[in-house]
């Protein structure tokens, strides 16, 4: 599937917010027990940074998030959300098969975390040829080096 991707500004702050929620609220569940929405609001407001997020788009029409750090050492994947509506359609593997090329141009390998109760994004990363390095009390610490794995 074709997406493009649009620099995220700080006007773009609900909607983010909102795309969070969909796209988190059931593993946030899960793992931490029920949503706490002014928690969740507060830690979004710490982490929320427009100038390495970018909104996937389709067809003029915002329907994910992609923040990301170009760092020395590697390519940090902050964070990746599709609307419910679009999962499992692609844009998810799309978006990720990019940046794994992006870093191999660049000699560097892409690293990110995903929550324990996350298994479908889990499932996606190691089909992509992630794997597990680390584990934090809340996530598993994962990383991709070189070439796409065959599926």
């Amino acid at each position: 599937m074709h997406y493009t991707l649009r620099t995220c500004t700080d006007s773009d702050r609900e909607w983010a917010y909102a795309l969070k929620r969909e796209a988190y609220l059931e593993v946030v569940e899960r793992q931490f027990g029920p949503w706490d929405e002014e928690r969740q609001r507060s830690m979004f407001a710490g982490r929320w940074n427009p100038a390495i997020s970018q909104i996937i788009m389709i067809d003029g029409a915002g329907v994910g998030l992609v923040a990301t750090e170009d760092r020395s050492d590697e390519l940090w994947v902050d964070e990746i959300q599709l609307s419910r509506a679009w999962q499992g359609r692609g844009i998810g593997t799309a978006v990720m098969l990019d940046l794994i090329a992006r870093a191999n141009a660049a000699r560097k390998p892409v690293r990110l975390r995903v929550l324990l109760e996350n298994p479908r994004a889990r499932s996606l990363y190691e089909r992509l040829g992630f794997r597990v390095t680390g584990r934090t009390a809340t996530h598993n610490l994962m990383e991709h080096r070189g070439e796409v794995a065959d599926d």
